[in-house]
C-alpha cells in the first residue's frame, strides 16, 4: 500500500471519530450490509479480524485497514460477489436446486486480492 493511501485512510479515520477497533455491527454499517454478511466475508478470507479469535468469540476489525479496503474498488467488488455467492448457494440448498459451480469459481485476480489484504494488514500492524 502506498504512503498516500495510508495517509488518506488515517485522515479519514481521524475525521470520522471512529475507534481503532470495530465490532462486526460497526463494520456492517460502514459496508452497508448486515453483521451476518461480515461473518461471511471473514469466513471467505475477504476480511480479517484482529488477532486470532476463536470461532465463537467477539471479533474486532481494524478501522484504518477497513477504510483502506473501502477505498479499493476491486476489493468492494470481490466482497459483493462473495456475499452474493453465499446467499445464492444457501438459497439453492434451501430450495433443493443445484448451485452452478462455475459461478462459484474464484476470479483470476482472487489470489492477488488476498495478497493485497495481507499487505494492508501488515502495514497497519
Amino acid at each position: 500500500m502506498t504512503d498516500d493511501v495510508m495517509q488518506a485512510a488515517m485522515t479519514t479515520w481521524a475525521a470520522k471519530d471512529l475507534p481503532a477497533r470495530l465490532l462486526a455491527g460497526q463494520v456492517a454499517k460502514l459496508l452497508n450490509c448486515t453483521p451476518e454478511d461480515v461473518g461471511i466475508l471473514v469466513s471467505a478470507g475477504t476480511l480479517r479480524a484482529l488477532g486470532r479469535p476463536k470461532p465463537n468469540a467477539v471479533k474486532f476489525f481494524s478501522a484504518v485497514e477497513l477504510i483502506a479496503l473501502l477505498a479499493d474498488r476491486e476489493w468492494l467488488d470481490e466482497a459483493t460477489k462473495t456475499i452474493g455467492q453465499h446467499w445464492r448457494r444457501k438459497n439453492a440448498q434451501r430450495n433443493g436446486s443445484t448451485f452452478d459451480k462455475q459461478t462459484e469459481a474464484a476470479s483470476p485476480n482472487s489470489l492477488a486480492r488476498a495478497e493485497k489484504i495481507s499487505a494492508i494488514s501488515s502495514v497497519t500492524e
